[in-house]
């Protein structure tokens, strides 16, 4: 059976990267051999120039939203997103399946719905809700009018599966229905972890506390400068306590801290990730506000890391043991004050049962196509 795919994360090391390992290796567990719709797959704008022009006028009057009609360039990204989509399934024998990953763009589902391919999608975020998200189908702006124009999308798939139950919530609330499938590191990383977990030296003084996160993705960044402001105030920090900063433009956050006991590591490899995790004795996530989940709190706790979290960052993982959640900075340094955290965290279950009901989900779509 083959699956086309668009378009898996391809960012090395972020949360959206691991979710489409972990969709990409549930996709092959049940037999699915997969295409990867990416960026540069497919080039045929000379050849459309000349033969299609036509047929994508009629497509952008067809599927374009009101932001393309009225935005020249996106409405041609989206018209080449559509003839890409065209242009590799039409190039496959009996694609049985269309993924939706990008869900910031709707062209190529467009294309996949026009050949009568069944479609998911898989939804790392409800894109609409990050801010300074760009999407193909609404401008910046109203998050209402957003919010709307996502949902009208998501809806034209088959089915959707969503990583957070709180977005399965809030979407029903809508009338649109999805399937949850928690986030869980495919296997190769799930023994990276276990590795790191039986690693994990004996806590020495000065405690570590870790914070990491790509501060180019902005509720990761205001997170985090929130967390650095707060952290350097109290007395322990240079003392009997250190911050390791690390992550994707975390360097980029030193004017909110850059005083004694705060050590800012920048992106790091894998290699130097696995001392920081071994050596942290809790690692410690702030956010504003956020739809999906945080993939690396389920991560941590796999390695062995208690997690401080507020109660935002810390949605879909608050029945986990070692998830300390604080409410506001005097809880918070109640806890760093009191230090109530297992050495060795209680790591979380893998969520198979949830990947297989994704799986029969997934052959019920395909079913009818193939007896037809």
């Amino acid at each position: 059976m083959l699956i086309v795919r668009d378009a898996p994360i391809t960012t090395v090391g972020s949360g959206g990267y691991l979710r489409s390992l972990q969709i990409a290796e549930l996709l092959a567990l049940h037999g699915y051999a997969t295409v990867d719709l990416l960026p540069g797959t497919l080039k045929p704008r000379d050849r459309l120039e000349r033969q299609h022009r036509k047929r994508r006028m009629k497509m952008l009057a067809r599927h374009a939203s009101p932001h393309e009609q009225g935005d020249r360039m996106q409405r041609k990204r989206t018209a080449m997103q559509y003839e890409n989509t065209a242009a590799l399934i039409d190039s496959l024998p009996n694609v049985d399946l269309f993924v939706w990953e990008r869900t910031t763009r709707h062209g190529s589902l467009a294309a996949a719905r026009a050949r009568a391919i069944p479609t998911v999608a898989f939804c790392h975020n409800l894109e609409s809700l990050v801010p300074d998200e760009q999407l193909s189908y609404a401008p910046q702006g109203d998050p209402h009018a957003r919010f709307a124009a996502e949902c009208e999308k998501l809806a034209a798939a088959d089915a959707r599966v969503v990583i957070s139950s709180r977005d399965q919530w809030l979407l029903g609330l809508f009338g649109i229905e999805s399937h949850h499938l928690p986030y869980f590191p495919p296997a190769a990383r799930s023994r990276w972890l276990a590795t790191i977990r039986a690693e994990r030296a004996p806590e020495a003084a000065p405690r570590r506390l870790l914070l990491m996160g790509s501060a180019f993705y902005g509720p990761n960044h205001d997170g985090m400068r929130r967390m650095l402001g707060l952290l350097s105030s109290l007395p322990a920090v240079g003392g009997s306590l250190v911050i390791d900063v690390a992550g994707f433009g975390s360097e980029r956050l030193r004017d909110a801290c850059n005083g004694p006991g705060v050590c800012f590591h920048g992106a790091v490899s894998d290699t130097d990730l696995a001392t920081l995790m071994r050596g942290a004795s809790a690692a410690i996530i702030f956010q504003h506000s956020g739809s999906g989940v945080l993939t690396r709190i389920t991560d941590y706790l796999l390695a062995g890391l208690p997690v401080l979290a507020n109660p935002v960052a810390a949605r879909d993982h608050e029945h986990e043991p070692d998830v300390h959640i604080f409410r506001d900075d005097t809880e918070l340094a109640g806890l760093v004050a009191e230090w109530p955290f297992a050495h060795r965290a209680r790591a979380p279950r893998d969520p198979a049962r949830a990947s297989a009901r994704v799986g029969e989900w997934l052959a019920g779509l395909v079913g009818p196509r193939r007896a037809g």
